[in-house]
C-alpha cells in the first residue's frame, strides 16, 4: 500500500518538533515555536520569569490576555502586547512569524496558512498549508534547478576569466617585449633621418647661389609673363586715369550734372589717397633695389604690382560706371560721353566683380620649381635618366600611373621613422587597452569577464534599453540617449554596479544606472525602472551571480521543513544566505 506523499511533510514535521523540544504539545503556550518551549517552563513553585528578566509572575499569567512583561514575552498568543511575534506551525508548509497585533484582527493573514491566527472562530480561515507547501515546493525545486545549471555554467565562466587574465599577462609580456624592440627601431630611424637631415641642411648652404640660379632660369619665363601682365595693366589703369582727368578738365559744369559732380569727386578723392600709395611704393622700391632679390621675390613683386594696378583700374572702372548709370542723357556733355564710349569698349574683357581680365588667368608655378630646383647637373645615375625618360612618356600615354617616381634616400629614411613612430604609438594604445583590462575587477574568481562588452536589450513601452557590461548602457527610442559608462562595483559582493557620466537631463543630473545582479540560468535583464529623477534600476540575472554548488554539496531534501526564525534573533551557528529571485 502507498503512503500518501501529501502526509510525509506532516509527519516530518511532527517528528522535528518532537525532538526540538521536550514539551508536550498541550503544555507548550499558544503562539511559541516547539525550540523556544522550554523558555516558557514554570520553576517548581509554578512561577515564570518574563524573557527579558524583568519580572516573575505566575505561569497562568501566560497568554491571559493581559500583557505583564514590559517586553511582552508572556503573551505569545494573544494580541495584548503586541510588540511580540507569534508562530504559525504551518505544518505542511512553512512555519512563520507575524506581529501579536495582527491576531483575531478578522483578517487571514497569508502568512500563517493554517489560519491559526484567527482562533477566536469569529473569522474563518481554512487551513490551506498543504496546496501552498506543495507549490512552494515546486518552486523551490524550480530556483534549485536553476541555481544548479547556474552554477555550472558558472564554473565555465570561471575558467575563462582566468585563462583570459592569464592570456592578457602574456599578451601584455609580448607587447612590452616588441615596444622594446620597435623602440630602437626608431631611435635608430631617427639617427639616420638627423644625419641625412644635416646633409641636406650643409648641402642647402653650400649651393645656395647655385640653386638660385637655377631657381632663376627656371622661374624666368614665369617672371617674364607676369611683367607682360603687368604692363597691360598699366596701359589700360593710364588709359583711365587719363580719361578722367580729361573729363575733369573738359566736362560742362554749366550742367550741374549730379552723376557727373560725384564722379569727379570721387576721381580727386582717389587721386588724394594715390598720393600715399604712390609714396609708400616708392619707399618700398627704393628699399628693394638695395636689395638682391631673389627670384621668387622678383615674381612675387610683379604679382603684388599686378594686383595692386587692377584693384586701381577697378576703382576708376567704378567711378565711371556709377556716372553712366546716373548721368542726364539730355546734356550731350562730350566729355562725358567720351569716357563713357571709354567704358563700353573696356567692360566686355573686363570682369567687373573681380577685377580682373576676362582672357587672363593667374600664373600656376609648379612647386617643385619653388620648393626644390633642379640643378644643372643632379647627380643622378645613368639608370634614374633612363627611368625618368621613360616615366615621361608613359605619362604622354596616360599610363604614368604605373612608374612611380623614385624616393630619395631622405624620403626612405622619413617614411621608415614614420612607420616605426606609428608602430610604437600603435603598441603603446594596446598596452595601454591590455593593462586597463587586467586592472578591471571582473568579480570573484573572474566570473563576470566572458561578458565584457556583451550588450542586453530590454523593451519598456516606447523604449529599448541596452546594457553592454562593463561597457555603456542607453536607451533608445527616437533618438540614442546615453545612461551612462561603466564606472564601478558598489560593495565586495560583485553583485551591483554603477553606470555613471550619461546624457545631462534637461533641468537635471546626469544619468545614471544601477545594474543589480541576481542568479538565473541565462544572461537576461528582467526589468527596467527609474525610482528617482534621471536614475535607473536594470535588474539582471546572469549564471555569473549564481553560488557555486559542489558535487559534494547534499542537495536539500523538500520535505524537510525548517523552523521559522523568530524576529530580532539568529539561531546559534546560523548563518544568513541570500536568495535570489528567480
Amino acid at each position: 500500500m502507498k503512503a500518501n506523499v501529501l502526509c510525509i511533510p506532516l509527519l516530518v514535521s511532527i517528528a522535528l518538533n518532537l525532538v526540538q523540544a521536550n514539551v508536550p504539545d498541550n503544555e507548550r503556550p499558544r503562539g511559541v515555536a516547539p525550540s523556544r518551549a522550554k523558555l516558557y517552563t514554570p520553576d517548581s513553585t509554578g512561577n515564570w520569569k518574563c524573557l527579558d528578566g524583568s519580572k516573575t509572575i505566575s505561569s497562568k499569567s501566560i497568554n491571559d490576555d493581559f500583557c505583564d512583561c514590559p517586553d511582552g514575552s508572556d503573551e505569545p498568543g494573544t494580541s495584548a502586547c503586541g510588540n511580540t511575534y507569534f508562530y504559525c506551525e504551518n505544518i505542511g508548509h512553512l512555519p512563520a512569524y507575524i506581529r501579536t497585533s495582527r491576531l483575531n484582527d478578522g483578517v487571514c493573514d497569508p502568512e500563517c496558512c493554517d489560519g491559526t491566527d484567527e482562533f477566536d472562530g469569529l473569522t474563518h480561515c481554512p487551513n490551506v498549508c498543504q496546496e501552498v507547501g506543495t507549490e512552494a515546493r515546486k518552486e523551490r525545486e524550480r530556483v534549485r534547478k536553476i541555481e544548479k545549471e547556474g552554477s555550472k555554467i558558472k564554473s565555465k565562466y570561471i575558467a575563462y576569466g582566468k585563462g583570459a587574465k592569464k592570456r592578457l599577462r602574456e599578451q601584455l609580456q609580448n607587447l612590452k617585449t616588441k615596444t622594446a624592440q620597435i623602440e630602437e627601431k626608431t631611435a635608430k630611424a631617427q639617427a639616420v633621418l638627423d644625419e641625412l637631415n644635416a646633409k641636406r641642411q650643409e648641402y642647402l648652404e653650400s649651393s645656395k647661389a647655385e640653386r638660385e640660379a637655377a631657381r632663376k632660369i627656371q622661374l624666368e619665363p614665369f617672371i617674364q609673363q607676369q611683367k607682360q601682365m603687368l604692363a597691360k595693366a598699366i596701359e589700360i589703369k593710364s588709359k583711365f586715369r587719363s580719361t578722367l582727368d580729361d573729363l575733369k578738365e573738359n566736362y560742362n559744369k554749366n550742367y550741374h550734372d549730379l552723376a557727373v559732380k560725384a564722379t569727379i569727386t570721387g576721381f580727386d578723392e582717389y587721386l588724394e589717397e594715390l598720393k600715399q600709395e604712390e609714396a609708400d611704393a616708392a619707399a618700398q622700391e627704393s628699399k628693394e633695389a638695395d636689395q638682391d632679390l631673389t627670384a621668387i621675390k622678383l615674381l612675387t613683386l610683379a604679382q603684388t604690382q599686378t594686383y595692386d594696378v587692377k584693384k586701381e583700374i577697378g576703382r576708376m572702372f567704378q567711378l565711371i560706371k556709377s556716372m553712366k548709370e546716373g548721368y542726364n542723357t539730355e546734356y550731350n556733355d562730350e566729355a562725358v560721353l567720351k569716357a563713357i564710349k571709354v567704358l563700353d569698349d573696356f567692360a566686355p574683357s573686363w570682369k567687373d566683380d573681380q577685377n580682373e581680365f576676362v582672357d587672363e588667368d593667374d600664373i600656376e608655378v609648379p612647386e617643385e620649381v619653388i620648393e626644390t630646383p633642379q640643378l644643372a647637373d643632379s647627380g643622378k645615375g645613368v639608370f634614374d635618366s633612363i627611368y625618368g625618360s621613360i616615366r615621361k612618356a608613359a605619362k604622354s600615354v596616360g599610363i604614368g600611373f604605373l612608374f612611380k617616381e623614385p624616393k630619395s634616400e631622405l624620403e626612405q629614411a622619413q617614411e621608415t621613422h614614420r612607420k616605426t613612430s606609428d608602430e610604437q604609438k600603435k603598441l603603446k594604445d594596446e598596452i595601454a587597452g591590455v593593462e586597463r583590462k587586467l586592472e578591471t575587477d571582473y568579480g570573484k574568481d573572474e566570473a563576470f569577464a566572458q561578458l565584457v562588452d556583451q550588450c542586453f536589450e530590454y523593451k519598456e513601452a516606447e523604449y529599448t534599453y541596452s546594457l553592454c557590461l562593463f561597457g555603456e548602457a542607453h536607451q533608445k527610442s527616437n533618438s540614442d540617449i546615453s545612461l551612462g559608462k561603466f564606472s564601478s562595483w558598489v560593495g565586495d559582493n560583485h553583485d551591483t554596479q554603477m553606470y555613471t557620466g550619461g546624457l545631462r537631463c534637461w533641468n537635471g543630473p546626469e544619468r545614471s544606472v544601477k545594474v543589480t545582479m541576481s542568479c538565473g540560468a541565462v544572461n537576461e535583464i528582467v526589468a527596467v525602472s527609474e525610482p528617482s529623477k534621471c536614475e535607473y534600476l536594470l535588474k539582471f540575472r546572469t549564471p555569473a551571480a549564481c553560488r557555486i554548488i559542489s558535487d559534494s554539496e547534499v542537495p536539500e531534501d523538500p520535505n524537510v521543513i525548517p523552523e521559522a526564525i523568530m524576529p530580532g534573533t539568529v539561531p546559534e551557528g546560523a548563518e544568513k544566505k541570500k536568495h535570489d529571485e528567480l
